[in-house]
């Protein structure tokens, strides 16, 4: 579990909590299903030695020919790989430096707009602006002179499964608070940034929901905290906070939310840690984390007018000689007005590194770990859910 974040200045202020949010699920039992989502078709990428499976972010791209280019970042030779996604081959990288004038101290993720144009999150709170060469062409300080700048403004873990996106003409990340809000800043924190690809100026926007993380509620992780977006096709902000049942509806330019329900049908009562401590040691965070029913991430199949959340099912009896890859990933499907369709139980992190998911044209895609192979024949692969049916004849 990645529970501690490394920013040189960073200060975090603790606050006592003493309040217990539960979130009940009201339609836990009733939901019926249409839909399910079975394996389809798999796809086996080649890697050298010098390249492993499980990278820490992925990113579909379009070359110059309408070829659809897989990224992923190596963390062993510090490079952006690029590989023809219909014929498995390699194509060439983007290496970076650690030092230096072009150099990016700590890689956070990135974002490709084009190949003069590669957006690098730096965790040491900026942003940086790359070509293909990977040399360095501007920097965009996340940081603020304020000493108090912690207080307000977000971190960020980038993931596939919630990357960077573009929109308007801005480069828009969800971040999150690293621990829980003190009541006092519910308001006042907001947890989106926007860069202006133009004037490179930023704007923090969506503050978190009084209902669930207010009141001084202790959701001291930032596995509770992280927001994932995602976009309607009517351009409507999407937010799946892991400790809601529902979808959580903004705009850009007004302040609230709409709510949704797109929780799961076995999904229970979301609670917070019951601790009235200022500090909760981590055994009682992990084991809070291990047992309960969690929501990530939300992607929109506009191929086929569906949506996909994710949610880790709790183990009940689970200890913190557990581990969170033995969590069951469920993955709820949704029509466009958020009807449920269905829900399927895909297995455990064991076998599935749901955080390297995306949609093609084929479905969903997600990582699969194949526990079995050798390190001499790496393959990073990569198989397709498609929807089917519940009556569908076999």
């Amino acid at each position: 579990m990645n529970t501690k974040f490394y920013y040189i200045g960073l200060f975090i202020v603790i606050v006592g909590c003493t309040h217990t949010t539960n979130v009940k699920n009201e339609r836990k039992g009733k939901l019926t299903a249409k839909y399910q989502l079975v394996v389809g078709s798999e796809k086996r990428i080649w890697l050298d030695y010098e390249t492993a499976p499980q990278p820490p972010f992925m990113q579909m791209v379009t070359g110059n020919n309408g070829n659809q280019i897989l990224t992923f970042f190596n963390r062993y030779k510090y490079s952006i790989y690029l590989y023809d996604y219909e014929k498995d081959s390699y194509i060439g990288k983007i290496k970076y430096e650690r030092e230096g004038p072009n150099g990016i101290n700590y890689f956070g993720g990135y974002y490709i707009k084009n190949m003069d144009s590669v957006y690098v999150y730096n965790r040491l709170l900026d942003f940086v602006l790359t070509d293909s060469s990977g040399i360095v062409k501007k920097r965009i300080s996340l940081n603020s002179e304020n000493m108090d700048w912690a207080l307000y403004h977000p971190l960020y873990e980038i993931k596939t499964i919630n990357p960077m996106v573009e929109r308007k003409g801005k480069l828009v990340l969800s971040g999150m608070a690293p621990f829980s809000v003190a009541d006092s800043l519910i308001r006042k924190f907001r947890f989106t940034t926007c860069v202006d690809f133009k004037s490179n100026s930023l704007e923090y926007i969506h503050t978190y929901p009084e209902e669930l993380y207010g009141f001084d509620a202790n959701w001291q992780d930032p596995f509770y905290t992280q927001p994932y977006l995602a976009f309607s096709p009517n351009g409507e902000w999407l937010y799946s906070f892991p400790v809601s049942h529902n979808l959580y509806i903004a705009n850009e330019d007004t302040e609230g939310y709409q709510t949704v329900y797109a929780g799961s049908n076995v999904a229970g009562t979301i609670s917070s840690i019951i601790d009235g401590k200022i500090r909760t040691d981590n055994e009682t965070i992990l084991t809070n984390i291990l047992q309960q029913d969690l929501y990530t991430a939300i992607l929109h199949d506009k191929w086929r007018s569906v949506y996909y959340r994710f949610m880790l099912q709790g183990i009940p009896d689970a200890t913190v000689k557990n581990n969170l890859t033995e969590k069951p990933i469920v993955v709820i499907i949704m029509d466009e007005k958020f009807n449920y369709l269905g829900e399927t139980v895909i297995g455990t992190g064991k076998e599935w590194n749901y955080t390297n998911s995306f949609v093609t044209t084929e479905g969903l895609v997600m990582e699969y770990i194949d526990q079995g192979m050798d390190f001499d024949e790496q393959y990073l692969i990569l198989k397709t859910f498609i929807l089917k049916g519940l009556k569908d004849k076999e």
